[in-house]
């Protein structure tokens, strides 16, 4: 038993967010129950339709108070955390792990959800406030759409807790002190061990741009809303109905949660451009497709529910789509979040030893569908009539149907991780970009075509001869626009081409459809807008990656060494203090450099010219940043300089060592044996047996 009197430690303030966490794991429990029994027992007044007996509504008075319980936790929760935090009580792992005394105050935010414990948090507090609203709003739908939003909760709960049960760790506690996580470590036999703790571990430096600042929570929020139109499509199933008054709040719940989940995903690539070094936005990384997966779903989902909507067609496409959004998006919790991408990934978060429990997590829910499926087959049968092909229905279930087929491959190729753990296979994907986009971009183009035309067709038929005649203007001002654009940024490539073709038609059509068909009604013109951004997108990917021009050729031949690829060697130029370099049509100049520990931000100096002793037209100067961490080596973060048509993308791949004598006397070489502790400038050192 440990007797020692720890000095300064602030174990009730933790013990509380626990205690919080425990209230809030057995209140969505509560609340579940509670909303279950609700809807067990309502009274059936119509083959369609029910009405909660009083008993019923005393369960559900019950399961709303408990949803409020565990609302409240979910927010005490976050409050002590962020409060540990922002006094840098580096006695709890959390704390320590994750922030540091240097981080400015939008950093420590960031350092919130940096990791799991953080992170689940956020995704338990989103489905918290979406919840409310929903409670608030589903009317008649309330019991059964909760259960499922409680489910939720409950789940999410668990991996705050941290508590063993049954001799298995369910959860990870963000309350947890350092010395109890890790007794073994010599300095936690010192009662006065906080005096050596000066400072936290930090922020992960990839992590420090203010995108991470806002990216998550949209992301996050994203996440949570996609629980919202699965939970209403599973009480539909539950209820057997899918009337009127389902379809519209499912709509609108699915709307909010694809743009919300598209924004933060966009918000992701926007991070990648300024903060990775691979200069561009999307790298075809296992996070980033575990995301961009459930997002596409759910939009194919979107489009078969509008279809059903109008038509009666494509209900068992649109429970289908919905629920496997809500599943994707759980199994991308697990890819993410169980240690199978870390070999793979630059986003995964490493295993807490969770994985049983993540799996747990995603089964429940899959066997829960499939129950209900079961459930409501009968109701979700097509209609006994099928589809015009000259109608609008039959072409949005053809684009979802491809959508999903995209869906399908990517994530079975972002699987590969986990296939090779279950079968012993040994498959990797070498080159993520070159693989994804050869057959990406072809489910791409055939996309941008049907967007354009699908809103042209009508419900149940239509006149091709109608649908040519609108589509000739389109057609033709897609034509003139791809033809410029190719003779101005010389596209070699025909299949780039067919694709500008296909984007620049998105934006026509539906410009075209706004304009002419729906008479610049905006308030009914959604999907049009929603196509012509979408066709915006295909133009600046394609140009943005089609484009993209090294100008920082090696022309000199110097070798670096056998640390750079024979691609690196060739594409980085060695930079004197106050030497001008030529680059493509620039001359660029090294001018120094100042350090902000830890980063060191190097002073480049971009002059438009000719020739080195011409008057520059232009002038410029970018701060790229670089520092050579301990665990992760060099990590940089470039400086970009931003046009209409182009980008001036630079960063660091190599820094060069500061010498002895500029470092000084200060260097102490320790030698540590196995469990040895040593604490150097502050920080803490150990090495583990």
């Amino acid at each position: 038993m440990n007797t020692i009197q720890y000095a300064g430690e602030w174990t009730i303030v933790g013990n509380i967010g626990h205690l919080f966490a425990l209230v809030g794991l057995l209140a969505s429990l509560f609340a579940t129950l509670s909303f279950w029994q609700s809807a067990r027992t309502d009274t059936p007044v119509s083959p369609t339709h029910s009405t909660p007996n009083s008993q019923s509504q005393v369960w559900l008075h019950w399961g709303r108070w408990g949803f409020i319980l565990n609302v409240i936790s979910v927010l005490a929760i976050g409050i002590i955390l962020f409060y540990l935090i922002f006094n840098h009580r580096f006695e709890y792992k959390y704390v320590w792990q994750h922030s540091s005394l240097s981080l400015p105050v939008y950093y420590m935010i960031s350092c919130f959800w940096e990791g799991q414990e953080g992170s689940f948090w956020l995704w338990q507090f989103w489905t918290a406030v979406l919840g409310l609203v929903a409670m608030n709003t589903a009317g008649r739908w309330q019991s059964r759409v909760m259960t499922f939003v409680g489910l939720m909760q409950f789940f999410l709960a668990a991996m705050l807790i941290g508590i063993y049960f049954f001799g298995y760790k369910v959860g990870s506690s963000p309350f947890i002190l350092f010395r109890m996580d890790q007794p073994e470590m010599p300095i936690f036999a010192r009662a006065d061990y906080l005096s050596l703790i000066k400072d936290g571990n930090g922020l992960n430096p990839l992590l420090q741009n203010y995108w991470m600042v806002i990216h998550p929570p949209i992301l996050f929020l994203g996440f949570a809303a996609t629980l919202l139109p699965a939970a209403y499509t599973m009480a539909g199933l539950w209820q057997r109905e899918f009337s009127a008054d389902w379809i519209k709040p499912t709509l609108l719940w699915s709307l909010f949660a694809a743009a919300v989940l598209g924004m933060g995903i966009l918000m992701g690539g926007a991070w990648a451009y300024e903060a990775l070094s691979f200069g561009g936005f999307w790298a075809w990384d296992p996070v980033e497709n575990a995301s961009l997966v459930p997002w596409i779903t759910l939009i194919a989902g979107i489009h078969t529910l509008i279809a059903y909507k109008n038509s009666g067609h494509a209900l068992q496409a649109t429970v289908a789509l919905f629920i496997s959004t809500l599943w994707l998006i759980l199994y991308s919790t697990f890819l993410t979040r169980s240690g199978v991408l870390g070999d793979t990934s630059v986003h995964s978060f490493t295993d807490l030893g969770m994985s049983g429990q993540l799996l747990v997590f995603m089964l429940t829910f899959v066997g829960v569908a499939i129950g209900l499926i079961a459930w409501g087959w009968q109701t979700i049968k097509a209609p006994a009539q099928e589809e015009s092909t000259d109608s609008r229905e039959f072409w949005l279930f053809v684009g979802s149907l491809i959508m999903l087929m995209l869906a399908i491959i990517v994530i079975i190729d972002t699987s590969w991780p986990v296939i090779n753990k279950v079968f012993g296979t040994n498959r990797a994907i070498a080159d993520a970009v070159t693989h994804y986009n050869r057959y990406a971009i072809w489910f791409g183009l055939v996309i941008a075509l049907l967007s354009a035309s699908i809103q042209y067709f009508r419900y149940r038929h239509s006149h091709w001869a109608q649908i040519a005649r609108q589509i000739g203007l389109p057609l033709a001002l897609s034509l003139i626009a791809a033809g410029i654009t190719v003779y101005g940024v010389e596209l070699r490539s025909w299949v780039y081409v067919l694709f500008l073709f296909a984007a620049y038609y998105t934006i026509f059509a539906n410009l075209n459809y706004l304009v002419a068909v729906l008479r610049g009604k905006v308030r009914v013109g959604g999907g049009s807008i929603a196509h012509i951004g979408f066709g915006l997108i295909l133009v600046g990917v394609l140009l943005s990656s089609a484009k993209k021009e090294v100008i920082s050729i090696n022309t000199l031949g110097i070798d670096y060494g056998t640390e750079f690829k024979e691609k690196d060697k060739r594409e980085n130029i060695l930079l004197y203090r106050n030497k001008p370099v030529q680059m493509g049509e620039y001359w660029v100049t090294y001018l120094g450099d100042s350090t902000v520990a830890p980063n060191t931000y190097y002073k480049v100096r971009y002059e438009k010219k000719t020739n080195a002793n011409d008057t520059p037209t232009e002038v410029f100067t970018l701060h790229p940043n670089a520092q050579i961490n301990p665990n992760m080596g060099l990590l940089a973060n470039p400086s970009t300089k931003h046009y209409l048509t182009k980008d001036i993308f630079t960063h660091v791949s190599s820094v060069a060592q500061k010498r002895d004598n500029e470092v000084g006397e200060s260097l102490t070489e320790m030698e540590l044996a196995i469990g040895d502790t040593a604490i150097t400038n502050g920080s803490l050192s150990y090495s583990k047996p």
